[in-house]
């Protein structure tokens, strides 16, 4: 079993597994890497998208079974839904109900994970960047409990003998968006549609600095695919929307990661998250 190349993304919400990282999991889906993405809230507390037949009251119901088709169209399987609630933007509303994924007790949620990484052995773990991509609360919670359950899953005493030996997952990787990339992208927005909601935000404050990637993915072959798993979130306004296709070709024909562990020492990026395994 352990032998097999395996796959763990760990997502916040339905639609981070398309708008971020979709053509990393449409890239491997396509190898033959059996993936599984565990999504930690159904997006209960998002914004509606206008022209969505979406309502709040079923809103979760709406983007639960728009991550289903998303992630047909991406070539995954395998979904697991830990069930906590959308924590909703910083400083809102949700941020008080005591069901929200950052009101659960760590331990408790780390727990959960270690137990779904004993049973799925995969050996490369993949998440959202620590700063969360643009600081969303539920973003930097499920980055924090992806990488104490990766560190939990590799000490001794939470390792699972198999019959190859003892498990422990390989490698841990948080998706990002390079600043500069950003720059770019934000600029378009605020002299082509400064009216959009996008256009007030500071773009130094999105994504990572560039020079803290690590592992460069050549996603080219499958921008298309990203882009129409992304249709499926009908209720979600599309960040791609907001740019012309030729930009749009060229922000999404590179994925890039920042390799966590083990901790980077290299100069030239990666250019596979299974380099070395």
């Amino acid at each position: 079993m352990a032998s097999h190349r395996r796959l763990l993304a760990v997502f916040a919400h339905p639609d981070d597994e398309t708008f971020g990282s979709g053509s990393t999991l449409a890239l491997y889906a396509d190898r033959g890497i059996d993936i599984t993405v565990v999504c930690a809230t159904r997006g209960e507390a998002g914004e509606i998208a206008p022209g969505s037949d979406a309502i709040p009251e079923i809103l979760g119901d709406a983007r639960e079974a728009e991550l289903r088709a998303a992630l047909k169209v991406l070539g995954v399987r395998s979904l697991i839904l830990l069930g906590y609630r959308d924590s909703g933007m910083a400083g809102s509303e949700d941020n008080k109900n005591p069901l929200a994924l950052i009101n659960v007790p760590m331990r408790e949620a780390v727990a959960r994970l270690v137990g779904i990484m004993k049973e799925w052995q995969p050996q490369v773990i993949a998440t959202i960047d620590p700063g969360g991509g643009y600081g969303h609360p539920d973003h930097i919670r499920i980055a924090e409990v992806t990488t104490q359950a990766f560190k939990a899953a590799c000490n001794s005493s939470t390792r699972l003998r198999t019959g190859n030996g003892q498990w422990k997952p390989q490698k841990l990787y948080y998706h990002a968006f390079p600043r500069s990339q950003m720059r770019k992208w934000f600029q378009y927005i605020r002299e082509h549609d400064p009216e959009n909601e996008m256009a007030k935000i500071d773009p130094t404050t999105v994504g990572v600095e560039d020079n803290t990637i690590t592992t460069i993915l050549d996603v080219s072959n499958y921008v298309d695919i990203r882009l129409k798993a992304a249709e499926k979130h009908r209720s979600q306004r599309s960040p791609f929307n907001t740019l012309p296709r030729q930009m749009t070709q060229e922000v999404l024909c590179r994925d890039f990661w920042i390799r966590a562990e083990p901790a980077w020492a290299g100069s030239e990026p990666e250019t596979d998250l299974f380099n070395g395994l």
